[in-house]
Parts: C-alpha cells; sequence; structure tokens
C-alpha cells in the first residue's frame, strides 16, 4: 500500500491502539511513565545498533511500534483525570454533603427541560481540586442563561451520570466517561454565584456574543439567525429540531457543524486572496503562510475552540506548513501528524464520533484523488466543478459509511443530490456570512441589504434541505450493525480501492475473500442475536414494555398506542437484527424456561395460587406487597420504571425485610432473564 511508505501513518496507528488500551485499564501515571521510560531507552539502544548495521534489521522497527504503543497507553493515563492527587473524586464521600466551588466553562446542547453546563471545578470544601461536572438547571426555574466565567458555589453531593438503562441503547455515561466527565449535579436551591472569572472561556463567550448581537439590526427569524450561529460561529444548541432532522435525513448534516468542510473553504478562499503574496518569492510565501495561520486560529477562537474547530484547523495547519515546504506529495503525512499531535494533547479525541468521521473522510478524498481525479465530464469548467463536488461527495461518504451505519444506523439514499445543491450554497454562505460580520461594524445599510441576500440564501438552502428530506421512503433506518461489521466493511473498501488501482489476481482474489468474510460475520451475528432467548423488563418510565424472546421470535408486550415508535423497543429490535416487530397487549402472566412470571398493575388483581418465580409490579400498583410475598412466595420482586420513587422504596425495605432479591429499572436497569 503507497501510504505505508509515510512512517508517521503506522506510528500514529499504533499510538492510537495505545490510547484505546490505555483508556481501558487504568494505569497508574507512575507505572506508565517507568513503562515509557525503558520502551525509550530500548528506541535508542535500537537505533544506535541500527547504525552499526549495513542492513537494516527489523529490530528497530519492532522498538519504534513499542514505543508508539507505550506513548499512547502512557499519555492515556497521563490524562485521565482521576489519576491526579487533587480530583475532586479523591475529596469526596456519601457521609457529607461537600461544598463545591467552580466557574461555568461551557454551555452545551440542552434537553427539552433543562440547561446542560460543564462546571470546572476550583475547589471542594475550601480545598484546591480539580476536574469536570456535568451541571443540568431547569429551563422553567433558572430561565436566564449561565454565562462562560459563572463563578457557582454548590452544596451538594454529585450524582453518577445516569447509565445506559436498557440493551442497546447509547450510553451517555460511558460517553461523558470518556471526556473525564464522571458526575452531574441538579441546580436547585443548592447554589449561588459567586462572581466572575474573566478567563479566556469569558472572553471568548463575549467575543462571540458581540459578533451574534451584531446580527440584532437584521431582524432575522429564529431559523436563519440559528443558521447563521451553526456555520460561522459553531453554535448548534439552539438548532430548531425539526431543521436539524431535515439535515440528518437529507445526508448533509455535516455542513452545520464547523468541521474540515468548512475549513477547507475558508482555506482556499484565503490562499486565493493571499496569492499575490508567492511573487515576493520566500519572504511573500512565509508571509502568506503566517496569515494563513493567523486567520484559521482567530476563526477557531471565535468559534469557541471546540473539538471540530481544533482537528479541522490543526489539520489544515500541517498542510499549510507541507506546502510551504513544498511538501505536496506528503499530504498523507500532514495529516497524520495533524492527528498525533491532537490525540496526544487531547487523548479523548480518538472516541469522539466527529473526529473519526472528519479523518476518514479526508483521508479517503486524499486516497482516491488519483482514481476520481480522471473523471472530466465535460470541457467547461463550471460543469466540471459540480462535477467534483458530487464525486468528492461520494468518495468521502463512502469513507465515512462503516462508521455511519455503526453509530447511527441509516443511509440518505438522496445525499449526492442534497450535497449537489448544500455544499456550493453553504461555500457562499459562509463567505457572505463573514462578510456581514465586518460590514455589520463597518457600514449598516450595506450590511441590511447584503444581508437580506444571506437570509433568502438560508432559506432557499433549508427549504430545499427539507423537500429532500419530505422522501422518508429513502432514508434507510434502523440499520443493525456491529463493531466486527463495520471492520469487515473497511476491508471491502480498502480492498476494493487497492483493486482499482491495480486489477491484479491476487487483490481480486483479496476483494473477494473480504466480501465472503462481511457476509460471514453478519450470517453468524445475524444468527446469535435472532436466535438468543432472554426475557426482558425495560426500564421505561412513560407505559410498561416488556420484550419475550424464544426460538428466533421477539413479542413486544405494553399497552402504549404508539408503541411501535418507543426508542427502547426500536434500539432492542435493531440490536437483534429483527426483521418485523410484534407488539401485543400486555399480559398479566408470563412462561419462560419452567418460569412464571407475574405481573402485577394498579388493578391489584392476580391469582394466589400460581407461585409465581418472579413478580413484576408496575403503576404503583397498591398491593399490599407483604400478603402478595406470604401467599405467592415469589424468588425476585422486579418494579420497573413506571412506578413512583415513594413505592418502590416501600417495596425495597419490605423485600430486605423478607429476604427476598428487589431489582428497580429506574435504579438498576433494565432486568433481563436469559
Amino acid at each position: 500500500m503507497t501510504i505505508l511508505k509515510y512512517p508517521i501513518i503506522p506510528i500514529t496507528i499504533i499510538a492510537a491502539i495505545g490510547i484505546a488500551l490505555g483508556s481501558n485499564n487504568s494505569i497508574q501515571p507512575i507505572t506508565a511513565s517507568a513503562i515509557m521510560a525503558v520502551a525509550f531507552a530500548a528506541l535508542v539502544m535500537a537505533y544506535r545498533f541500527s547504525l552499526k548495521e549495513l542492513l537494516p534489521k527489523p529490530y528497530f522497527t519492532i522498538s519504534v511500534g513499542i514505543a508508539a504503543l507505550v506513548l499512547g497507553i502512557w499519555v492515556a493515563s497521563l490524562h485521565y483525570a482521576p489519576n491526579h492527587n487533587a480530583h475532586y473524586t479523591r475529596m469526596i464521600d456519601d457521609s457529607e454533603k461537600p461544598t463545591i466551588k467552580g466557574y461555568i466553562s461551557e454551555r452545551i446542547k440542552p434537553n427539552n427541560f433543562s440547561e446542560k453546563y460543564y462546571l470546572k471545578v476550583q475547589a471542594v470544601n475550601g480545598q484546591y481540586a480539580t476536574g469536570k461536572i456535568l451541571v443540568t438547571a431547569s429551563k422553567k426555574k433558572f430561565p436566564e442563561l449561565l454565562n462562560a466565567g459563572d463563578i457557582i458555589v454548590i452544596y451538594d453531593s454529585p450524582q453518577p451520570i445516569t447509565k445506559a438503562g436498557n440493551p442497546y441503547q447509547f450510553d451517555y455515561a460511558a460517553y461523558m466517561e470518556r471526556q473525564n466527565i464522571f458526575h452531574q449535579i441538579k441546580l436547585k436551591s443548592n447554589h449561588i454565584k459567586a462572581g466572575q472569572l474573566k478567563n479566556t472561556d469569558y472572553y471568548i463567550e463575549c467575543f462571540r456574543n458581540d459578533l451574534i448581537s451584531s446580527f440584532n439590526q437584521h431582524n432575522y427569524s429564529p431559523k436563519v439567525m440559528n443558521v447563521i450561529k451553526a456555520l460561522l460561529l459553531g453554535q448548534r444548541q439552539d438548532m430548531d429540531k425539526d431543521i436539524n432532522q431535515d439535515y440528518i435525513d437529507a445526508g448533509v448534516i455535516h455542513i452545520l457543524a464547523i468541521s474540515g468542510l468548512h475549513i477547507a473553504i475558508l482555506f482556499y478562499i484565503i490562499n486565493l486572496i493571499l496569492k499575490p503574496l508567492t511573487r515576493f518569492r520566500k519572504k511573500g510565501r512565509l508571509i502568506q503562510l503566517l496569515l494563513i495561520l493567523a486567520f484559521l486560529w482567530s476563526f477557531a477562537i471565535v468559534a469557541g475552540l471546540s473539538a471540530s474547530v481544533v482537528r479541522a484547523v490543526v489539520m489544515f495547519s500541517f498542510v499549510s506548513i507541507g506546502l510551504y515546504f513544498n511538501r505536496n506529495a506528503n499530504t498523507f503525512n500532514s495529516i497524520a501528524v495533524s492527528m498525533l499531535v491532537l490525540l496526544l494533547a487531547k487523548p479523548s479525541f480518538l472516541f469522539d464520533v466527529g473526529f473519526q468521521l472528519s479523518y476518514a473522510a479526508v483521508f479517503s478524498i486524499v486516497w482516491l484523488q488519483p482514481l476520481y481525479r480522471k473523471i472530466k465530464i465535460s470541457k467547461y469548467k463550471v460543469v466540471n466543478y459540480f462535477a467534483d463536488v458530487v464525486v468528492i461527495s461520494l468518495v468521502a461518504q463512502l469513507g465515512v459509511l462503516p462508521l455511519t451505519l455503526y453509530y447511527f444506523g441509516q443511509f440518505p439514499a438522496l445525499f449526492p443530490i442534497a450535497n449537489i445543491v448544500a455544499i456550493p450554497a453553504v461555500t457562499v454562505v459562509l463567505v457572505m456570512g463573514i462578510v456581514v460580520v465586518i460590514i455589520n461594524y463597518i457600514y449598516s445599510n450595506l450590511a441590511l441589504l447584503v444581508g437580506k441576500v444571506l437570509a433568502f440564501l438560508i432559506e432557499c438552502m433549508n427549504g430545499f434541505i427539507g423537500w429532500i428530506a419530505s422522501f422518508k421512503g429513502l432514508v434507510i433506518k434502523d440499520i443493525s450493525f456491529t463493531l466486527p461489521l463495520t471492520a469487515s466493511l473497511y476491508g471491502i473498501i480498502i480492498a476494493a480501492v487497492l483493486w482499482g488501482f491495480q486489477k491484479k489476481y491476487k487483490r481480486t482474489v483479496a476483494l473477494l475473500c473480504a466480501i465472503i468474510l462481511f457476509q460471514s460475520i453478519y450470517i453468524v451475528t445475524k444468527w446469535q442475536r435472532t436466535n438468543s432467548n432472554e426475557f426482558v423488563v425495560f426500564n421505561n418510565w412513560a407505559n410498561s414494555l416488556i420484550a419475550y424472546k424464544q426460538s428466533g421470535i421477539t413479542y413486544f408486550y405494553s399497552n402504549d398506542s404508539i408503541a411501535l415508535e418507543n426508542w427502547n423497543l426500536k434500539a432492542y429490535a435493531k440490536g437483534n437484527f429483527a426483521d418485523s416487530v410484534t407488539v401485543l397487549p400486555l399480559q398479566h402472566t408470563f412462561w419462560y424456561k419452567q418460569k412464571r412470571i407475574l405481573v402485577v398493575d394498579s388493578l391489584k388483581i392476580y391469582e394466589t395460587g400460581i407461585n409465581p418465580d418472579i413478580v413484576v409490579l408496575r403503576q404503583s400498583t397498591g398491593v399490599n406487597l407483604q400478603r402478595l410475598i406470604e401467599t405467592t412466595k415469589p424468588k425476585v420482586i422486579v418494579a420497573d420504571a413506571t412506578n413512583y420513587q415513594g413505592s418502590i422504596n416501600r417495596w425495597k425495605a419490605t423485600c430486605n425485610k423478607n429476604k427476598i432479591p428487589f431489582h428497580a429499572t429506574a435504579e438498576k436497569g433494565s432486568y433481563i432473564l436469559k
């Protein structure tokens, strides 16, 4: 493979594997540092011995690989926040509520009921501390938003972030742990504001808010203004849900998040504007490089230094430096170096979906360039430009297809058509938006005129995307996909590309083997999932939901009229590769693997002579649990999430008294009987 001639690429890949290993094992920094020192010493010795050899020996290559792997583990250990002595988790216990002082660093995407923020901890009970905590505030109780730099003093115990309560559900707690955030606190009457810390976060937010307020003179609708904030400033917290879903269904959601696409557009434009400087030879090219870097990083700061912006700016910074040194052929090196630098600075980027998608897309575009650059369908540059947009979009989608299927489980069939319009449109909108921002402060009348054109373009773009998304039948959703399938699909893509470069016999065989491997993994996975047996009481808040899975058939039991729209049901069906879903009315009794299961609801009706092994309590039934236990003698009591917390607490006490296992799905997640 041609790209493997660049040594930084395998080093980056091995270091990433090390980060993944280090993140899954809590290795102490001292231990990791000792291992790193040994690996580095071995590398130096191997290098010195290799200088004395006429022909290169494999031990130096092996030592480089080991050093890269250990480097990844070491970096992951250093960045794992609880490993530091000053981390707040080392200063709190369950015996008493601590006093936590910190400041708001960032507002993140809210839900329907609460605003969400990151709180950087400064002190616990007056003692210096570090770390981050997720803070939520009710929109009703606290309608006024908190700002970056607001100092908050909280008298409350941090609670663990709720883990996934049902099978195959997105585990938000695990995701936050990857970001070094382990607890959350709900703001109530448990906090006070204690001033303002005017740090970098504060000034960046003030600057960003000033830019946003400069658009007030245009009186844009919320939908237009939110698109502007997303495209120019990376602020998607207030994006309209319907518009956001339209962009997802059309396959162009990437244009709403500042990423490599936007930075590439800006990079191309600023390069074009500064091109005359190259006439002044080396000094002119140096000035061009410095101005490009200054512009890109200024834009990143304005956009709030979000993960997607930083990684894109770092990537194109290295590309710019490579172009300055006339290293056009080493684009792979520039991409790999930027990736390695980002991972060493913040290992958690490795688990960021946007990070993975960005590099997969960019890598595929660069790698497949020799193939698609041959496509010229017309002698007119404009026609070829639109053709290039379509082809590059297809290539990028090919590169991210396995990850898209794995993370999102859907595939928009009309994404090429959407990208033909969306990418040129977003280019114009981005440039015009920057122009409007500038002239907002210079010439108000001209700003209003250009602003009307900008609003018209955004409305047209939203309308077109909405029209594409309206073809719901062409958006393939709820696709069942696993990590082994993702890896094997990448194997097919890599083998197909290599075959495209050189149609040799060995590469043909490799491609066929990759296809057979993918098919085999799919067949085995589907057979295992569909033929496994289990009985599941879901942690479902609104209505009780039970799954009965046996002999390759899955039945869902619920009295909910719209149970088919239930997210927990959909996730379970997708995770089990279910071809169809059948929902039946909830029963009072079940029989699973010679175990009787009794369901007791608000009617409090049950048969006393069936002697159930398991009793499921729902709808805060007023049944006398002590009497039920005495008459039916169950082995396990399960309370689903439709019960009030007060009822659950009483039942738990009763079960403890009678020494019967008690499982509350609201606390422990769904109850699964294999």
